[in-house]
């Protein structure tokens, strides 16, 4: 899958990729709490999610844009929602671009491909949580057709300090996923 809007081109990542995914990740990781995680994952993660994803049917997108820079500016994934079977229908997309890339449309680019690569036999309902720190993840979100679920206050703790999640769902309709 290549999609070209501009000079942005996007495709399924691939295991060369993950250099660049986790470079892009790490960065939210040690200066913000767009993620919660502590640690980045290393390279050898993201290769393990790149092919869990592809076993799954899962999407994992990468975009490239040379008029920002060369290499990956940006990704998309959906992965699993809770890790038990009854949630087997249901995943949680994470979308993360690089600071440069920010502003240019790239985000909500690679989450429409996302959501247009859910598979009907595998993906009925797709997840959402957002740091409450993050407007902009949750404007682009509901651009793309997410509504708001709910909020938990105070979830998270990162830098010193608690964060709460606001968790978003777009529901791909009856005909997608299971049974």
């Amino acid at each position: 899958m290549r999609k070209n809007q501009g000079m942005l081109t996007m495709r399924d990542a691939t295991v060369a990729d993950c250099s660049d995914v986790a470079d892009i990740y790490r960065h939210y990781v040690e200066t913000s709490t767009a993620s919660f995680d502590y640690d980045p994952p290393d390279v050898g993660e993201w290769e393990a999610r790149v092919a869990h994803g592809r076993s799954a049917g899962l999407p994992f997108i990468v975009a490239e844009d040379p008029d920002v820079m060369p290499g990956i500016v940006g990704f998309a994934r959906l992965g699993p929602y809770r890790g038990k079977t009854g949630w087997a229908f249901t995943a949680e997309n994470s979308i993360y671009l690089r600071p440069e890339a920010a502003g240019r449309g790239t985000g909500g680019r690679l989450l429409g491909a996302l959501i247009d690569k859910a598979g009907p036999s595998t993906v009925r309902h797709i997840m959402a949580v957002i740091s409450d720190e993050a407007p902009a993840s949750v404007a682009l979100h509901a651009k793309a057709g997410f509504v708001e679920s709910g909020r938990t206050p105070n979830v998270g703790y990162k830098f010193g300090r608690w964060i709460g999640v606001v968790y978003m769902h777009l529901d791909l309709g009856p005909e997608s996923g299971a049974p």
